[in-house]
């Protein structure tokens, strides 16, 4: 399991001092948050995206982040196009407006033209 500390501030460079103390439950699993949030995305964004393994991020609310991918037929698959969080306690889905507006802009930005010029020379 990757634990990501966020919201903890440290010098580009030098010594870093870094006390962490943090206490909760896990009552959703990280397979349990990436099946959740590849459903939402199959559902209500693209039915040609899914879920990738979910990183858990400690330094407010805990949470699971769940990276979402993009595949196409000819194109293949696009990794990292956006993160849904998840509730560790609650499993509730965060955001989930911002999320699907973060994830079209960014196939909007850096993934439509390379998936049209694969299309265009595949032809």
């Amino acid at each position: 399991m990757v634990i990501m500390l966020d919201n903890y501030k440290i010098p580009e460079k030098g010594k870093v001092d870094l006390n962490v103390q943090a206490s909760f439950e896990i009552k959703i699993t990280a397979e349990e948050a990436r099946r959740k949030v590849d459903h939402w995305l199959m559902e209500f964004v693209s039915t040609q995206m899914g879920a990738d393994t979910p990183t858990l991020v400690i330094g407010g609310h805990p949470v699971w982040r769940v990276p979402a991918h993009i595949s196409f037929p000819r194109a293949g698959k696009f990794d990292n196009v956006g993160v849904v969080n998840v509730d560790v306690v609650t499993g509730e889905m965060i955001d989930l407006n911002g999320a699907e507006k973060a994830i079209k802009e960014y196939l909007e930005k850096e993934v439509k033209h390379r998936v049209l010029k694969y299309e265009s020379n595949a032809a």
